[in-house]
């Protein structure tokens, strides 16, 4: 047993470790800005205790004098007490205004992290895991852990701060007295105590559920055709209505503890003040203390009373943010896809393929698999000559669209290497890899803004005059100007106002414009109409020459028009 429960204790120091190491990591965040947000907190702090200790010295004298029948002096004590006040009231005042803006700062800076380091994610990621993960992790695990910044850590701050200064003049008034009642806030604080780690474990749970009912909403509204249609859409309406179910469940837990905690501080509180009364009156009776002094004391005892309460109200609460800010640091801390894949390059192959001028690229013995289990390309080579038209064919699940991404640099080679114009990959930032391929997708994806600047998205530097050219080379020129506000006219979400054939023909346009000396189309006809494939089949045509096209198919009609047929597994 004993055993058991040192393992237990040293468990519990080590998970006091990594939150300490958490929150002072997550401060971190701030940079150069933590000394003035501290700064600025010791302030504020300092000004509202010192207006209310002022005022407990004013009453103390106001009834001193009464007492004793002597007005000397009671006019300069008033004012002195008054003007101790005001400094205070205005110090508080300054140090919220810069508290409350270099919180917001943190906040954006840590919204600002979790974004750009969803951009630096690798593909593997996005392909692996539900969009509604990145999406919790911006919009509620960003949100609940920036608390720290905006609310939780100042009043815990404030009020260890303001326990500290309110004891000074408490001990000068009655040491033995405030002992007493600092041992009563004591048993309150280690009350409130108990409730740190089951708040901090409801947080946790609320983050995992409310990622889970992202993930289901997000599946209804990006199926909503299907949710029609077909009777998934009852099933995927019950998993929302349960994964929310779940969700009010375990919030209704965290408010129970919630409810709790300040049940427990009502009660705590209400001793406090039966305590001091009790003692208070004993005091004065024995002559420990005179009536002045007992007054000023009250008044300090409810303001010391309230924040040493806050400590053990606010600890609970700042576990619950840290939970937050541990599964922001989980994102932060994932493998980032790297400027350039460091490959093990056989300087052969690579010679071989630069001596070879008119090769625009060329894969060498390439080997690679998502999982041991399955390899998806064995020992698989191909070159293609600048300016030529290559169709890639090959059963389904074969690695036509798998080779694409290995071309586009998403994955890295296992085994042998692939060129670019005469330059191994291994010798090429991904970014100058893809500067030099454009990229169709089946499923193309247009944003919600006008077509210009959907087209213009291949190159941002792009020119009106010349985001028409690209158009009319993709066979999207006649299309867009019969639509009402022609290339200003704004597309719905994914684009879902225009056909499956013209929302293809915009992305080759924003393919084209890139100028791009190799484009890839992965099945860029496979869904479409024989009239849209046509008049994209027409505008492939018209680039031949211009640049190297692949094209990843298996319609006769799409392969018809290829220089060159590379066949995938088998």
């Amino acid at each position: 047993m004993k055993s058991f429960w040192e393992k237990e204790g040293f468990m519990h120091k080590c998970m006091q470790k990594v939150k300490q190491k958490t929150l002072f990591r997550f401060l971190g965040l701030m940079g150069n800005r933590l000394p003035i947000y501290l700064s600025a907190i010791l302030i504020s702090t300092i000004g509202d205790v010192g207006r209310k200790i002022a005022n407990s010295y004013l009453i103390k004298n106001i009834i001193t004098a009464a007492q004793s029948g002597s007005t000397e002096n009671i006019l300069v004590l008033v004012v002195g007490n008054f003007t101790v006040f005001v400094i205070g009231l205005l110090l508080w005042r300054f140090g919220i205004i810069h508290y409350n803006i270099e919180a917001k700062t943190g906040t954006g800076k840590v919204e600002k992290l979790v974004f750009s380091k969803a951009m630096r994610l690798p593909m593997s990621y996005y392909e692996k895991n539900h969009s509604s993960d990145f999406m919790s992790k911006l919009i509620y695990d960003t949100q609940k852990a920036s608390d720290i910044y905006t609310s939780r850590l100042r009043r815990l701050l404030a009020a260890i701060i303001s326990t500290v200064l309110y004891l000074i003049p408490m001990f000068y008034f009655s040491w033995e007295l405030t002992l007493c009642l600092f041992a009563v806030s004591l048993l309150t604080f280690a009350g409130n105590n108990l409730f740190a780690d089951p708040m901090k474990m409801a947080g946790k749970r609320l983050s995992d559920e409310n990622s889970r009912v992202l993930e289901k909403l997000t599946d209804i509204l990006s199926g909503m055709e299907l949710v029609k249609i077909f009777p998934v859409g009852s099933k995927l309406s019950r998993e929302y209505t349960d994964a929310n179910k779940e969700y009010f469940r375990i919030q209704k837990g965290a408010n129970r503890l919630s409810a709790g905690l300040e049940c427990l501080n009502c009660m705590f509180d209400l001793i406090g003040a039966l305590a001091f009364l009790g003692l208070g009156i004993w005091f004065v009776s024995i002559g420990r203390i005179n009536l002045g002094e007992l007054t000023a004391l009250y008044t300090l005892y409810g303001s010391f009373r309230n924040v040493f309460l806050e400590i053990g109200q606010y600890l609970p609460q700042m576990m619950n943010c840290i939970a937050n800010a541990e599964k922001i640091f989980e994102f932060l801390d994932l493998e980032e896809e790297p400027k350039q894949w460091k490959l093990e390059t056989r300087k052969q192959m690579v010679g071989e393929a630069a001596a070879q001028k008119d090769v625009i690229l060329s894969m060498q013995k390439a080997g690679f698999a998502y999982d041991a289990n399955r390899k998806i390309l064995d020992n698989f080579s191909m070159e293609i000559k600048k300016g030529s038209f290559a169709a890639i064919v090959g059963e389904s699940g074969c690695g036509k669209s798998t080779l694409a991404k290995l071309l586009l640099g998403f994955y890295p080679l296992e085994e042998g290497n692939i060129t670019i114009d005469g330059r191994a990959y291994s010798d090429l930032t991904l970014k100058e890899i893809r500067e030099q391929i454009a990229y169709v997708p089946q499923e193309p994806y247009l944003y919600e803004t006008t077509i210009a600047e959907n087209i213009s998205y291949g190159r941002c530097t792009a020119g009106r005059d010349e985001v028409i050219a690209a158009a009319k080379a993709a066979n999207a020129h006649s299309f867009i100007t019969r639509l009402p506000d022609g290339y200003d006219t704004v597309l719905g979400e994914r684009g879902n106002t225009l056909s499956g054939g013209e929302r293809q023909r915009i992305a080759i346009a924003r393919a084209i414009i890139r100028n791009a000396p190799v484009i890839i189309l992965d099945e860029a006809t496979s869904a479409l109409d024989n009239e849209s494939e046509s008049l994209i089949q027409e505008a492939i045509k018209g680039l031949k020459g211009g640049c190297t096209i692949l094209m990843i198919a298996h319609r006769p009609s799409s392969i018809a028009a290829a220089d060159v047929i590379i066949h995938v597994g088998g």
